[in-house]
């Protein structure tokens, strides 16, 4: 046991001294730092988004903060934990981003389109439309309208009461419902590597 403890111990003091390093803008520092926790970051940011260049977009900002707060980092806390914090939080305020930003969130969907360059991938996505389109069709036939007209063809919900001649609540009220029923039903059957992008296409706020 002397071994492991001898080498974690050292692990701790190197990182402590990196961190040291670090706040005086010494930039080998960050960059040895960046290059020990990178790795594990990434995979645990892809885990939320799915996307590989949208992982390491994340991982660029969370980064570049760290350099930019450099000066007030404690070396005595856990800061595995503190860029894990970091990225959780990130990843949390770019969905929120997503779901008031309609350019951006059709930028990501386009992202994820790109990616689907490789057999698997493709057939990740085929499955993830497959889904979709099913979850949609559960849907009673005014609901399913409803959707389609406000998502599909990016009808405002006066729009759709006019088209459709129903209150502008009424078209509100299938569109809270359809949107419940579909997260529900792609939580149930949507067990794909693309399933964020139903997330990022679901999670636009419902306008009041």
């Amino acid at each position: 046991m002397l071994p492991i403890n001898v080498a974690a111990t050292e692990q701790t003091y190197n990182e402590h001294r990196l961190l040291q390093e670090l706040q005086q803008g010494r930039s080998q520092a960050f960059l040895e730092l960046y290059n020990i926790y990178h790795p594990a970051l990434y995979h645990y940011v892809l885990r939320f988004v799915k996307s590989p260049a949208i992982a390491e977009d994340i991982l660029q900002d969370v980064f570049l903060k760290i350099w930019e707060i450099r000066e007030r980092i404690n070396p005595d806390l856990s800061f595995k934990a503190y860029l894990y914090r970091i990225s959780r939080n990130s990843v949390f305020k770019l969905m929120k981003k997503i779901a008031v930003d309609e350019n951006l969130r059709l930028q990501v969907m386009q992202q994820f389109r790109q990616t689907v360059s490789d057999a698997d991938l493709k057939v990740s996505w085929q499955q993830y439309e497959a889904i979709l389109q099913a979850a949609i069709a559960n849907l009673s036939p005014q609901r399913q309208k409803v959707f389609l007209l406000c998502r599909e063809e990016g009808k405002t919900y006066e729009q759709v009461a006019a088209e459709l001649n129903i209150s502008r609540h009424t078209v509100k009220e299938h569109m809270v419902l359809a949107m419940k029923s579909i997260k529900e039903y792609f939580e149930q059957y949507g067990n794909t590597p693309l399933s964020f992008t139903l997330l990022l296409f679901l999670s636009t706020d419902v306008p009041l």
